[in-house]
């Protein structure tokens, strides 16, 4: 493990928004977010981990590529400062002093370098969690949910299905590694309680997805995805 010292069940819907647009949407019963690099030696098994997760259709699992560690001989190709970022908020939020790699984040609450399926089977969201749904307007995606008004909302852009990367140098050099659901972009955007049509415009070959978090924990509340 390397670190580096720094401060529902789910639902399916194909609805017609107009002769020339249908949307997919699905309601996440757990979110398992991994932060990876390309150099980390340590990497492989979660990478292989999350990737087998990614085969559950009522799991979501993103794949964040870091950029801390770019310096030990190959820079992660999906590797990008807001990743980063977004695992020093869950730092802060979790408690934790250290981000390192491989981290598993389990539905924002709780994090280690390696779980076992058994335990993502017993940390789901809850049950209880406000209905969240994404659709398509005028090829930008709209959100609607009963989630809190005060939620901290955040719009994941990710390639969904695998990829695979021929590492030619550092510590993975002469490897071919295996990740799933690689993010691409993370925004955050102001949620008003109700529904939001976001400006986000849709890409072909991108999935997207809408996690609610708690406002102070960090925790997310619900979370659904759209794949175009």
């Amino acid at each position: 493990m390397k670190k580096l010292i720094l401060i529902t069940s789910a639902l399916f819907m194909s609805v017609s928004v107009n002769a020339s647009e249908t949307y997919e949407s699905r309601q996440a019963a757990s979110v398992i977010e991994l932060f990876t690099s390309q150099g980390c030696s340590s990497c492989p098994p979660a990478n292989k981990f999350a990737a087998k997760l990614a085969e559950d259709d009522n799991k979501l699992v993103l794949t964040y590529g870091v950029t801390y560690w770019d310096y030990l001989g190959w820079k992660d190709t999906f590797g990008d400062p807001k990743f980063t970022a977004r695992q020093r908020e869950y730092g802060v939020a979790l408690g934790t002093p250290n981000i390192y790699t491989p981290q598993l984040v389990l539905n924002g609450s709780a994090h280690s370098p390696r779980y076992t399926r058994k335990d993502v089977e017993t940390m789901p969201l809850p049950k209880s969690k406000a209905a969240a749904d994404i659709t398509v307007s005028g090829g930008r995606l709209v959100i609607t949910s009963e989630a809190e008004e005060n939620a901290k909302l955040v719009i994941i852009t990710y390639t969904p299905g695998t990829q695979l990367v021929n590492v030619k140098r550092g510590e993975n050099g002469g490897r071919t590694l295996k990740l799933a659901n690689v993010v691409t972009d993370v925004i955050p955007v102001d949620w008003n309680g109700s529904v939001l049509n976001t400006g986000i415009e849709t890409e072909v070959g991108k999935a997207y997805a809408a996690l609610f978090h708690d406002p102070t924990s960090a925790k997310i509340t619900t979370a659904a995805t759209y794949a175009p």
